[in-house]
């Protein structure tokens, strides 16, 4: 019985966690901004690292993200310290970084 319910609860679960395609640490390079919905606010790291498993090495949010503002606010302001940022990402349809979580170290 106790073999069902480990089963069942790791079911339930499974989708609770969010797997990230990307993960990179450093200091921002640059900042782009232009429509919200059009990958509004876009990051670049010193280097120029690849961010999300491809090619693509710069990150976005869209306007319309969850915590929006916040995000922003948080990158200006790493950028501006000059500190370490660590964002995490995953591929939107297209292909691109789409940024869901992000650490200032």
């Amino acid at each position: 019985m106790g073999k069902i319910a480990a089963m069942l609860l790791m079911v339930l679960f499974s989708g609770a966690t969010v797997a990230w395609d990307g993960e990179v640490y450093g200091k921002l390079q640059s900042i782009d901004v232009t429509g919200g919905s059009n990958y509004g606010f876009r990051v670049t790291f010193e280097g120029a690292p690849p961010i999300c498993g491809n090619a693509n090495t710069w990150g976005f949010l869209n306007d319309t993200d969850s915590n929006y503002q916040t995000y922003v606010s948080v990158l200006l302001a790493a950028k501006a310290a000059k500190m370490n940022v660590t964002i995490f990402t995953v591929r939107d349809v297209n292909g691109y970084c789409h940024i869901g979580h992000i650490s200032v170290n």
